[in-house]
């Protein structure tokens, strides 16, 4: 059984290695690269559920080696909503890259969504854990209330029934506009509960772009009855510890299979020695966050 902490543990014990090599790598930031043991990161009864925004995730932006240092990270999860996704290429070589490292992962794709700037959703999943039930959709959005529109989908896991949100609110100088799109999201999980009928666990996971502190952005979405999210202050999402923008929500009175296990990967300490820059050109601004859910009953 895998230890659940705030980074896992696969990578911790090589941090002493990377450190002592970074004088050698000083000139290219050419981190090492561990070893996975995927035999020992598999959970029969339990899944594990992430998001996580991949800094500008494009087939142009990542060589094979910064590639590798992501699917190191991917690894560590069953489920991924992936956003800040720029095309379907990149995904496709994750795909493969995680295949050599012994695990057979799949995935959903949206469409083109945004402004001036298109980025795509993702929901990548290991394909002998994780099935598909409903495909993904874009949520519809007539009045135009989201820059990005938050895309849907529903899976199973075991006898984990639950369909996933996922969204990467509008960033920008002013905090107004994000703020709305907070609070818009409410009604996307209400009318994402009301189309799946008697089947209410509906788990909203993704970037905010707004710390949880902000009430005015999220009293609509926890004013929903028993709605809980997985992560609060002191703890931070950003490299840099500045802001807590990525979070997962659902309603415990449904999605009762929460194990009670989430985090934060941090594997920008694990896996740079903490140098912010180098993470971030190379995998990320942003740390994946977690929850464990069990796949051993079913509470429809």
């Amino acid at each position: 059984m895998r230890n659940r902490c705030l980074t896992p543990p696969n990578r911790c014990g090589r941090l002493f290695i990377a450190i002592c090599l970074l004088a050698a790598c000083s000139e290219r930031r050419d981190y090492p690269i561990p070893d996975i043991d995927v035999s020992s990161t598999q959970e029969t009864s339990t899944v594990r559920l992430a998001t996580w925004n991949i800094r500008i995730f494009s087939d142009n932006s990542r060589d094979d080696r910064e590639l590798q240092l992501i699917a190191n990270v991917l690894i560590d999860y069953d489920f991924i909503a992936i956003v800040e996704l720029r095309d379907e290429a990149v995904l496709q070589r994750t795909e493969r890259v995680l295949k050599q490292m012994g695990r057979d992962y799949d995935y959903l794709l949206s469409r083109p969504v945004g402004g001036n700037v298109k980025e795509r959703y993702a929901f990548m999943f290991d394909e002998g854990l994780v099935n598909v039930l409903e495909s993904g959709m874009v949520f519809p959005d007539p009045n135009d209330a989201f820059l990005r529109e938050p895309y849907v989908a529903s899976f199973s896991a075991g006898k984990f029934d639950f369909t996933a949100i996922t969204a990467h609110v509008i960033w920008g100088d002013s905090v107004p506009p994000r703020q709305r799109e907070v609070r818009e999201l409410a009604n996307v999980y209400r009318a994402v509960q009301a189309m799946n009928g008697a089947e209410q666990d509906v788990i909203l996971l993704g970037d905010f772009n707004r710390n949880p502190d902000d009430i005015s952005a999220y009293q609509p979405l926890m004013s929903i009855p028993l709605m809980t999210r997985l992560f609060d202050a002191p703890h931070k999402s950003h490299i840099r510890d500045t802001s807590l923008y990525d979070n997962i929500f659902f309603q415990s009175s449904f999605v009762t299979e929460y194990t009670g296990n989430s985090g934060i990967d941090r594997f920008d300490e694990t896996d740079f020695g903490n140098d912010d820059m180098a993470a971030s050109l190379a995998v990320s601004d942003h740390r994946p966050v977690w929850g464990e859910f069990r796949t051993d009953r079913d509470d429809d």
